[in-house]
């Protein structure tokens, strides 16, 4: 999942909050979420990203679906971090079932073509708070299929 809209000033880029409009979005899309994992395995992990827009856009999708499991701060899902590295992170994970990961442009669509099609430039276009479902048996390059894209509406 890609964080919602953000106000652009801040005295970094690491500290920009989310805008009214980003936490509807987050509440939005946690919504679907919610329906898409009512006949599947219930999360497993979240994993967010430090910089603050993400931090809010966790809060917001963990309160809506009640998710009380393990949430955890990765200083390796900013924005300039490297999908390869991400994805070496996430084998450590394999074992926990569905994990949400709540992350950045242009990291997320990177990761989303390095997993699907095994090139990072082929990647889906992630809007603020849009998210996409990859089923996987393994992470690793290429070993991914995108069930579904979902955009914010709002």
């Amino acid at each position: 999942m890609r964080h919602g809209d953000a106000l652009m000033r801040a005295p970094k880029d690491s500290l920009r909050p989310l805008s009214r409009l980003g936490h509807d979005q987050a509440v939005q899309s946690a919504t679907y979420l919610g329906s898409c994992l009512q006949d599947h395995k219930p999360l497993g992990l979240v994993l967010a990203s430090p910089y603050l827009r993400a931090q809010e856009t966790t809060n917001n999708v963990v309160e809506q679906l009640d998710y009380t499991g393990e949430l955890i701060t990765c200083n390796s899902i900013t924005p300039d971090n490297s999908p390869d590295t991400v994805i070496k992170m996430l084998s450590q994970y394999e074992s926990r079932g569905p994990v949400l990961m709540v992350s950045h442009q242009p990291l997320v669509s990177g990761l989303i073509g390095l997993l699907t099609t095994g090139n990072s430039y082929e990647g889906v276009s992630m809007g603020t708070a849009s998210i996409a479902c990859l089923e996987m048996p393994l992470v690793g390059v290429g070993l991914a299929e995108l069930l579904w894209l979902k955009h914010s509406t709002l």
